[in-house]
This record gives structure tokens, sequence and C-alpha cells, in this order.
């Protein structure tokens, strides 16, 4: 009964943990690095980041699509970078602060994810970069990683909690079975 258990908790936290996805926010206020971050955290949960290439290109498709005002997405019409709701980008920055940083040597992701997956303009990771330039950014045009001064003022993208693509209905029965029930107390005549 136990192991049965116990591979039911473990299979239902996977379940749990592969079928969230992020969700990213673009904020329209201009900041640092450093108030972006204390904005996201804030407001959101974090600066975006990006773990992997798949994640990095659903975020820029399906920008335009979010039903939320909150949301103003990036969308490529006919070459052209536009905020959801066709509004120009020429006003915007062209760049966008994300949670990626460089400190001790070594470039990753302010929330404590892997930087595995790596889109560096040109694959070219700035090694040991000045010490202005340790904050990293996505180029709008090229759509890669760049590393830009932090205290530049640019527009940021924020991502919050993790939510369930899909949430599955689940019944749960919780009269327990007639065998695992404690018989009432007995009353004791004194």
């Amino acid at each position: 009964m136990k192991t049965t258990l116990t591979v039911l908790l473990i299979l239902g936290l996977y379940g749990l943990s592969s079928g969230f996805i992020k969700q990213h926010f673009f904020v329209k206020e201009r900041m640092t690095w450093n108030s972006a971050s204390k904005h996201c955290k804030t407001h959101f949960y974090d600066l975006s980041t990006f773990t992997n290439v798949n994640e990095e290109q659903q975020f820029l498709e399906d920008a335009a699509y979010q039903p939320s005002d909150a949301w103003v997405g990036l969308n490529k019409v006919s070459g052209v970078w536009q905020w959801s709701g066709g509004k120009s980008t020429q006003a915007e920055t062209e760049h966008l602060w994300t949670g990626l940083r460089y400190q001790a040597g070594h470039w990753f992701w302010v929330n404590g994810d892997d930087l595995d997956y790596k889109d560096w303009y040109q694959n070219q990771q700035p090694q040991c970069p000045a010490r202005n330039l340790r904050c990293g950014a996505l180029d709008k045009k090229t759509q890669n990683w760049i590393h830009r001064d932090c205290e530049e003022k640019l527009n940021f993208l924020c991502s919050a909690q993790a939510v369930p693509q899909v949430v599955p209905q689940t019944t749960v029965d919780s009269t327990p079975p007639a065998h695992l029930t404690s018989p009432s107390p007995k009353k004791t005549v004194s």
C-alpha cells in the first residue's frame, strides 16, 4: 500500500511540474536592470528567462495572442516588429531586459534556472564583460541575447509563476476504507 501511494505521489508531482508553462509580460516603462528586477519581483515573479529554444520561440510567436490588456507582446508583421494591437516599436527600446546577469565569472538566470540553452548574438557569449555591461537583454531585431549597460533604461519582460497548461479533473473519495478507520473510543465506567 505504501509503495503504491509513493509511486502515485511521485507521478502526480511529475505531472504537475511537467504540465506548467511560464507567462511573460511586457512592461512598457523604461527602467535600469536592477529597478526592472525589483518591479518584476513586486508585481509578477521575476525578470523573464528562456531555458530552451522552444520556450523562447513560443514566447515570440504567442506574444500577440495573449488575452490580457496587461500584456503587450512582440509580433513580426511583414518583417517589422510591432507590439500586439499594431503599435509600432519605434517609440520603444530596441532591447528588453531579461533575467540574464553576469557575476563572479559566470552568466546565469537570476531565478536559478539552468543556463544550458544559450542564444547569444552571433553565438558569442561575452567573456568577462566590462563592469557596466553585465546585464542581459533580448534584442528585438535579431531575437538574440546581448549584454548591455545595467544602468541603461530599457523596457523589460517579467515572468509570472507557472500555470498549468491543462487542468485535469480529479475526483477524490475522502471516505477511508472501513479497515483503515479506527473504532470509536470506548467509554470507561468508574
